[in-house]
This record gives C-alpha cells, structure tokens and sequence, in this order.
C-alpha cells in the first residue's frame, strides 16, 4: 500500500535504472475513481515536460518506480486520455452520508501499489477533530459511490 501524496514524490527510472525519467506529478483515474489508470510523469525539460505513463507499465522498487517498457514512451501529455480523472481532484473532496450532510473531507488515498486500485481514503473532520480524535479511514467498498461533486458513503458503513 502507498499513499497518493507519498506516491507524487517518487521518481520514475526506465527499466536498466541508467537515468531517471522524472518524478510523478498526478495521476490519472478511471472513469469510476475506483483505479489509476495513468500517472503524469514531469521531468526537467524545456518543452515536452510532461509525459503519460500506463500504471500497468510500472513497478516499485526502493524509492522508486521502474518503467519496464523498452521502447521509448509514447504517451505525450498532448494525447487525449478517454475517461480518466485527475488525481488531485480526490483529495479535498467532500464526504456525505446519504442524507447528504458532510462528515469530513478527503485528505489523502491508499493506494494498492501491485494493481493501482484505491483501497480508502484518510479523511478530516476538522483541525479541531483532527487533534483531538486523529484522521479516520475509511475503506473503498462497493456500496461507496464516487460522484464529480462528493463522495456518498451509506449510513451502514458509517454506523457500524
């Protein structure tokens, strides 16, 4: 498991480690937020600084993800990417309960770094909340549903 905000730290090296591609910038979800499908990959260049990566293309080693292709990378920030969502977009979303009241707001993901599923998601009811009682996790089962506006989690999950 790893965490989105652990996750942009990291480099991504290409499959001989010989040099360094760059470091991750965001990734890119399905259309269900439910699994990374893409990471954005930034790196030092003047023009052409961003680049697409599949997450499927990629595994973790140390501190750092291996790209195993061969081939160059063909995935150019300019390439549309059909239903995918951005992965800042997660954090800082608000949670309602099904009545539709806020108990808190995203403030990182787990992330399953084997498949690129999110697994739950920390969250924050407030500073005050925050320093008295921790952060809360919540994990991502099948009746959370992920809208664009929140994220809905039903009364049963919260309650027992």
């Amino acid at each position: 498991m790893i965490r989105y905000k652990q996750l942009i730290t990291l480099n991504v090296m290409d499959k001989n480690l010989s040099n360094t591609i760059g470091r991750i910038k965001d990734v890119l979800y399905s259309e269900d937020y439910r699994k990374i499908v893409y990471i954005v990959v930034k790196n030092n260049n003047l023009l052409k600084n961003k680049i697409i990566i599949d997450y499927n293309s990629l595994s973790f080693q140390n501190n750092n993800i291996i790209y195993n292709k061969t081939d160059s990378i063909g995935y150019k920030m300019d390439k549309y990417i059909e239903n995918t969502k951005e992965g800042c977009k997660l954090i800082d979303k608000e949670i309602r309960n099904e009545y539709g009241e806020c108990i808190g707001f995203v403030k990182d993901v787990v992330i399953d770094i084997d498949d690129g599923k999110i697994e739950g998601f920390i969250i924050t009811e407030g500073i005050i909340e925050d320093l008295l009682k921790g952060r809360n996790y919540i994990p991502l089962l099948d009746t959370i549903y992920i809208k664009e506006d929140c994220i809905r989690i039903p009364n049963s999950v919260l309650y027992n």
